[in-house]
């Protein structure tokens, strides 16, 4: 498992000699398939060219000159948001005394002290500047701040001095970071998400459909991404607000819901279909309105394909996740959907509006079984049911690699 993989990295470049090598420490973060976005130092400019980063981040530099080109006054909270962490490589004694201090004068100096994330900084300077008793106590207050340093090394210096000081080589810096990064039940891995309903059309201004919200759905994304995943979520249309940072596809169908899942499929390690997809839809759709009359009209409705059935027999390999809203004998029909539809877990619920149960409501309350296990989650807002499936799903995932990887069955 690649740690690094679809991470957003903020790569900050100061004023240093060793800026050359910002070109190397971005090609390699980049093969490791991680986002990266360049912000240099007005003074870093004199030893790399915005050029060479673009070409080899694939995204636009940000200066202090581009700010009023194309920077929003709150450019530096957007990009502390976006990064999953921030590396400051090299980093230099007058940057290192910024941070320490809580000093924002600059674009990258303000984005590290909006950031929550972790910020790595790999200090270059002359050994006499790294020994000095101002540069070691900002040291240690950085360090007490949680930030890490990394590095430096000991040789020798453009300056012709020997000493501590020296930025240290990109692979090692590279490998620290794999080493210091968080990691959470679901870190590194790829997640596909599908959320909300479907509508199947009878007429140009009539469609069947049912009453989920997406709520559900959304709500195990944002956690999913929280706990480290990768996250891909397809969207039937619900009134919801886009997650940021969360690629989402936007489907009205249960046939483009099932276009969309088929294409996306393959690249996933899970999949959690919390859509409410229609199982049936009109046999015959008609281009022109059904006019209203005195006398009742028929439309015939004909079965549509299973889709996290149609996945989960062909797609052995992926852990399937299933949801089941009931409406009576919650627990013989969600254990039968998950050995009928061969799944790894499955969510039930009891889909009721009057106690504001599921659907449009912020509550629920839920059993996950799998094969092995099962719990009950009582009366809850859906945000905090996404943390415990989650952690269910994580669990259960973890087991199953694990057995596959000892070929037990």
């Amino acid at each position: 498992m690649n740690i690094l993989m679809n991470k957003n990295i903020l790569l900050g470049i100061t004023g240093s000699i060793a800026a050359y090598k910002a070109a190397e420490i971005t090609s390699k973060l980049k093969k490791e398939g991680c986002d990266v976005k360049v912000v240099m130092t007005k003074s870093s400019a004199s030893f790399i060219t915005e050029t060479t980063l673009e070409s080899l981040s694939g995204n636009k530099v940000l200066t202090e000159d581009s700010n009023s080109a194309h920077n929003t006054n709150f450019t530096h909270l957007d990009l502390a948001k976006w990064a999953d962490m921030v590396l400051i490589a090299p980093c230099t004694a007058n940057f290192m005394n910024k941070l320490a201090n809580g000093h924002g004068d600059d674009l990258l100096s303000t984005i590290c002290l909006a950031s929550t994330k972790d910020i790595f900084i790999a200090p270059a300077m002359n050994p006499d500047m790294w020994n000095n008793k101002i540069t070691q106590n900002n040291f240690k207050k950085l360090k007490d701040a949680d930030i890490k340093v990394i590095g430096p090394a000991y040789g020798n210096h453009a300056c012709g001095d020997t000493g501590y000081g020296r930025m240290i080589n990109p692979e090692d810096i590279l490998e620290n970071i794999k080493n210091n990064v968080k990691k959470t039940p679901l870190t590194g891995i790829n997640v596909l998400i599908t959320a909300g309903p479907t509508r199947e059309p009878i007429d140009p201004v009539r469609y069947m459909s049912n009453y989920s919200s997406g709520k559900m759905g959304y709500a195990i994304a944002v956690v999913a991404k929280e706990m480290g995943a990768h996250v891909e979520l397809i969207s039937g249309p619900v009134s919801l607000k886009p997650i940021p940072e969360i690629k989402t596809s936007y489907i009205e169908t249960s046939s483009e819901m099932m276009e969309s899942v088929m294409k996306k499929i393959k690249s996933n390690d899970i999949f959690i279909s919390t859509a409410a997809i229609s199982d049936y839809h009109p046999s015959n759709y008609s281009n022109t309105k059904h006019k209203k009359s005195e006398n009742n009209i028929k439309i015939e409705f004909e079965r549509g394909r299973d889709i996290l059935k149609t996945v989960s027999e062909k797609y052995k390999d992926i852990f399937m996740v299933g949801f089941a809203a009931e409406t009576d004998s919650l627990e013989i029909n969600t254990i039968e959907k998950l050995n009928n539809k061969k799944l790894d877990v499955i969510v039930g619920n009891i889909a009721n509006h009057e106690k504001g149960l599921g659907f449009e409501s912020d509550y629920n309350e839920v059993v996950i079984f799998s094969k092995n296990s099962n719990i009950e989650i009582k009366y809850d807002k859906k945000i905090n049911i996404a943390e415990s499936i989650l952690k269910f799903i994580a669990k259960e995932y973890s087991t199953k690699i694990s057995l596959v990887k000892f070929n037990v069955k």
